[in-house]
């Protein structure tokens, strides 16, 4: 009963995010736009959780960025959340009771990178780049992390819908349907399936960073 109540309530923050969202690009005579879009509430919880790892372990959770349009996060304040932030990954602060929202790659596409998607990963004492201070990263490393995280996902047909408006602030995402590019970014359907991490435009941004 929790877990539906909490799963109600993200996906109302969902919708009015999404409103906010498009309020915010300028899109005031039809801010409903990306909520209408995920009416088929293609969306999924998960319970995830990290077990504890010696000093020597890299990345408890790959760099990554989330290939939908929005994603909710709660957290046990476990430290070792990641954000790439101007060339460096930099620690996500814990504030209890706050929810973290990654913007997926769908959205950062839609919007031309006016918004861009949440380059994220979970660090571990080893891992390479890493801003946090490391004696938080080995008292992290010493239990398990856990959290819930909401991913939200649009329609599966929503590309025919954006080419065929007139919404000059939204972009296609390559003429094919969303169902397709999630079967992509997860690496297929087959139980050995390996995701993509990155979009080609998410690979540049850390690219950059290392020249």
């Amino acid at each position: 009963d929790d877990l539906r109540e909490w799963y109600e309530a993200v996906r109302k923050a969902r919708d009015l995010l999404l409103y906010c969202i498009a309020v915010g690009l300028g899109m005031d005579e039809n801010p409903n736009f990306f909520t209408r879009l995920h009416d088929e509430n293609n969306d999924s919880l998960r319970l995830l959780k990290y077990h504890p790892c010696d000093e020597n372990f890299g990345n408890r959770c790959k760099e990554h960025s989330d290939y939908g349009t929005l994603t909710l996060l709660l957290t046990d304040g476990v430290g070792g959340l990641e954000a790439f932030i101007d060339g460096e990954w930099r620690p996500v602060p814990h504030e209890e009771g706050a929810i973290i929202v990654n913007i997926g790659s769908i959205l950062s596409a839609w919007t031309r990178q006016e918004l861009k998607a949440t380059l994220h990963r979970v660090a571990g004492p080893a891992s390479k780049g890493s801003t946090t201070p490391r004696d938080a990263l080995l008292k992290a490393a010493k239990v398990p992390r856990v959290s819930i995280a909401y991913f939200a996902d649009p329609n599966g047909d929503v590309s025919t819908a954006l080419e065929d408006s007139k919404m000059k602030n939204v972009a296609s995402i390559g003429g094919v349907s969303v169902a397709q590019y999630i079967q992509w970014r997860s690496g297929g359907t087959g139980a050995e399936r390996d995701g993509v991490s990155f979009t080609p435009a998410e690979k540049q941004r850390l690219e950059k960073s290392t020249k």
